[in-house]
């Protein structure tokens, strides 16, 4: 009788065996603790370039995207370039496809210099008819903004600069929004950008009317003695010494934002250009289609 009591009050005072922590935990539980450890990507891991003939380097030789490789230090994937030269024929169209091919794509950092360019610029409205009316382009906005929308990793656009130096050369004068259109336009953009997360807008008005000034112009951290060098004679797409000036800027950004350090690109000019040339050279004028 004795052996039975002291054996049954040893098994009540005998552990309990527990369960694994992890089946414990409800998969709400285990992906949050999984998400918690997974490694944090970086801004500079995966760019992607979306936009117009700017982006498609037009006439300057290289890509935007090629520029923006050539301006990275760190080791990363090969950035996407979706630019596109025929973009101003079907802005919704083209713009549509290349924000969804880059969602597809879960880049770290979606560059779209001029991706809303022709979402003001133009002669054709949301519904494809002629524009009539400037209020039209300020709606036309509206579409381009919309499919940014879902961007959520750190994302750069420019604004809209004045190129009315290009009509009759590579713009026609029904494609050129009025003086009094292009900072509502402007404007609009950086309303959007502000009440967004890590949306950054190049002020790319601002930068083309340095470069017809006859002196020597700063962007960024360098100083450009020939602002000239920086557009093509159309007036309206950059050289690659342009490409490689904006580029330069969205690198001093990226750094004041704390989304990269400084040592994980390249901020010297020549380096860029022996990256993308092996030697700088001479760029002729630009002929042919947008």
């Amino acid at each position: 009788m004795k052996s039975l009591v002291l054996a049954l009050a040893l098994l009540w005072a005998a552990p309990v065996p527990q369960k694994d922590t992890a089946q414990q935990k409800g998969p709400a539980q285990q992906k949050g603790t999984e998400q918690k450890h997974a490694p944090e990507r970086k801004a500079l891991e995966r760019v992607v370039v979306v936009g117009a003939s700017l982006s498609a380097g037009f006439g300057a030789d290289r890509r935007f995207v090629d520029v923006i490789d050539a301006s990275l230090r760190v080791p990363h994937q090969p950035p996407l370039g979706l630019g596109e030269e025929l973009f101003f024929t079907d802005p919704l169209h083209f713009g549509a496809r290349q924000a969804s091919a880059a969602l597809d794509a879960e880049p770290t950092l979606l560059v779209a210099l001029d991706f809303l360019f022709w979402f003001g610029y133009g002669d054709k409205d949301a519904n494809g008819g002629p524009i009539e009316m400037e209020s039209e382009r300020l709606e036309l906005l509206e579409h381009g903004l919309k499919m940014l929308d879902e961007v959520e990793c750190p994302l750069f656009v420019g604004d809209f600069p004045d190129m009315s130096a290009s009509v009759g050369k590579m713009l026609s004068p029904a494609q050129m929004p009025s003086k009094t259109t292009l900072p509502l336009l402007s404007k609009r953009v950086r309303e959007w950008a502000a009440a967004r997360k890590q949306t950054f807008v190049v002020p790319l008005s601002e930068i083309v009317t340095q470069l017809h000034s006859t002196h020597a112009v700063q962007i960024g951290r360098h100083t450009f003695p020939e602002p000239a060098r920086l557009l093509q004679e159309d007036q309206l797409h950059p050289t690659v010494d342009g490409l490689v000036a904006v580029a330069q800027l969205i690198c001093d950004q990226l750094v004041t934002a704390k989304l990269a350090r400084p040592e994980e690109l390249e901020l010297d000019l020549d380096a860029v250009m022996d990256k993308l040339h092996g030697r700088r050279i001479a760029l002729p004028a630009s002929t042919g289609p947008r």
